[in-house]
């Protein structure tokens, strides 16, 4: 098995965060991953990603080729990683942020911005994406989540509730997940 997830945004939205947790809870369940970063000379604004590999063998190449799964927080992200999916990749993106452009028939739009403004902090609307990301693709659960927080963070981090509403937005939008199953 071998899945190649982007996960892009500008730069001061998280897609760096988010892929590190990513990456630790994808390792949690035994996978071989290969992390890594790119973005714009800018600080702020300029499109930013985070590019994971996940393979049965270590010696599989540790690069993206094309994209699996692709997690969209800002239009230029989106638009500028279109090029690399195939009619079976699966597309999630923030609904606030996104106006889709493709006719990909796995797009799942969530409306992360606005909840995260809700919940209290729009800076974790990175982690209402990956909440997403489990019922969505079915790579991780909750528990796998869970499980980081408990022994690498903390049970009381506050970004749980934040990927718990993630989740749940989801797996409200998605009829069965069982035929998502990546």
């Amino acid at each position: 098995m071998r899945k190649e997830i982007v996960i892009a945004g500008s730069g001061g939205q998280g897609v760096q965060s988010l892929g590190s947790l990513l990456a630790k809870i994808l390792d949690s369940k035994g996978y071989f991953v290969s992390l890594s970063f790119s973005y714009g000379p800018e600080a702020r604004g300029g499109v930013s990603y985070s590019n994971i590999v996940i393979k049965d063998s270590p010696d599989d190449w540790p690069e993206i080729m094309q994209v699996d799964i692709m997690i969209a927080l800002s239009q230029n992200g989106y638009n500028s990683c279109l090029n690399k999916t195939t009619p079976e990749s699966i597309v999630i993106y923030d609904s606030d942020m996104v106006k889709p452009s493709s006719s990909l028939e796995k797009q799942y739009s969530v409306e992360a911005v606005k909840t995260a403004t809700s919940l209290g902090s729009p800076i974790m609307t990175n982690m209402i994406m990956l909440g997403a990301m489990a019922p969505v693709t079915g790579i991780f659960s909750p528990d796998d989540v869970s499980k980081i927080f408990k022994e690498k963070i903390s049970e009381e981090d506050p970004r749980l509730e934040y990927i718990k509403r993630g989740y749940n937005l989801a797996e409200a939008r998605i009829e069965s997940p069982e035929n998502l199953k990546v």
